[in-house]
């Protein structure tokens, strides 16, 4: 058979077997696609169901914290109202560290208040910090420590200096601020160590805020209240309201076992004064030597006037060694210029001052005006422009004449 013929009788069939392998071949290609197909969409698939659960998953925990700021801000409005239930100051201020541990859920508060006239930080209230009361009243933070927002605080508070943060938890510290001026300063720890979430701080902020308006409120109402008890003329505390402070102030300091420092103040040659220049003078006078005082002490002390041209003040959680330097103080303020006050010439101010110590120097309120008074005395009669403590007052009249002691 020749080579023609041949190849016209194989051509068909290798024709069809060359078809067959295409087909074959497209058809494992086409599975391979519908596999890949199935594989990719699958894929797809599980992609798409594990966005839907994480997004499901942070709608949840969107929700959650939703809630929980909810709940934590629903605290905060009914601790607002039971913050501003209490008008006293010492009561508010309580109230205030108990609403932190109850509505916050911390343990440990702390509340400081800032005296301006020394400049610092004094702490005042507390929650869950009975042992460490001790350590911590005492303490006194400079405040430019403090930073002037209410985001936080700028070094070691005083509780955060005291507590180790291991042992307590994170110590956060929220600076409670009206405008620009600063009011105090809250801290606050808890059980564990969870760290402060955005979220917290804003609860913690709006909480702080509630707390200065309490604090100012309180402020304005005990005002108010006192208005009726304030010398017409000075703007201080009159006598009556003098006796009152001093007998709840001893009274406070009896339970605490702290020391209290009176102190009593006279304007030395006053009538001369009044005789050579007027009673319209002297009233410019007196208003001028209140002025003066008021500079020199701190928020929590008490000025009054007593009667005439004397003057008590009352220095609370005070020894004899603080309480003399007060009084120092005060004596240089008065000393430090002469008055202006439309005369023919300045008028030179000095005051002499008695101090006492309760209950060093006596156990009750009558007692302690009496020391005070005795000590005043002494100031008077050995050259005036000075300050005795009443331990130091001559024990015979004539080591008294002569200056001795």
């Amino acid at each position: 058979m020749d080579f023609p013929s041949l190849q016209a009788l194989v051509a068909p069939a290798l024709v069809a077997g060359g078809a067959f392998a295409a087909f074959q071949a497209w058809r494992r290609s086409s599975e391979r696609e519908a596999v890949t197909r199935e594989r990719k969409a699958a894929s797809e698939r599980e992609a798409l169901l594990l966005e839907d659960q994480a997004l499901r998953a942070r709608l949840h925990t969107a929700g959650e914290a939703l809630r929980l700021r909810a709940e934590a801000l629903h605290r905060i409005l009914s601790a607002s109202t039971e913050l501003k239930a209490h008008l006293p100051v010492e009561a508010v201020l309580a109230n205030i560290v108990r609403a932190a541990s109850a509505c916050l859920g911390y343990q440990q508060v702390l509340l400081s208040v800032h005296d301006r006239a020394d400049g610092v930080l004094v702490p005042r209230a507390q929650v869950g910090l009975s042992d460490q009361w001790p350590k911590l009243e005492p303490l006194r933070l400079p405040s430019e420590r403090i930073a002037g927002t209410a985001a936080g605080a700028d070094g070691p508070a005083p509780l955060a200096s005291l507590l180790p943060g291991s042992t307590h938890g994170e110590v956060v510290s929220v600076a409670l601020v009206a405008g620009e001026q600063l009011v105090g300063l809250l801290e606050l720890a808890g059980p564990d160590g969870n760290a402060v979430t955005e979220d917290d701080r804003v609860v913690l902020e709006l909480f702080a805020s509630q707390a200065v308006n309490a604090i100012r409120l309180a402020r304005a109402h005990e005002t108010t209240r006192l208005g009726s008890l304030r010398d017409p003329l000075t703007g201080v505390a009159n006598h009556g309201h003098f006796q009152e402070t001093l007998y709840r102030e001893v009274t406070r300091h009896e339970r605490s076992g702290e020391r209290l420092v009176l102190l009593m103040v006279d304007l030395d040659d006053f009538k001369a004064v009044n005789d050579r220049y007027g009673h319209p003078a002297g009233d410019t006078v007196l208003k001028a030597v209140v002025a003066r005082l008021l500079t020199s002490v701190r928020e929590m002390d008490t000025v009054s006037r007593y009667g005439g041209e004397e003057f008590t003040i009352i220095l609370p959680q005070t020894d004899a060694t603080s309480g003399h330097r007060v009084a120092e103080r005060l004596r240089a303020a008065v000393a430090a210029s002469p008055l202006q006050a439309g005369l023919p010439e300045p008028l030179p101010l000095t005051v002499s001052i008695g101090l006492a110590v309760y209950p060093d120097d006596a156990p009750s309120k009558g007692g302690l005006v009496e020391c005070a008074d005795k000590a005043l005395y002494a100031a008077k009669r050995t050259g005036k422009n000075r300050v005795v403590r009443f331990t130091k007052v001559p024990a015979t009249t004539e080591a008294l004449l002569t200056g001795l002691s």
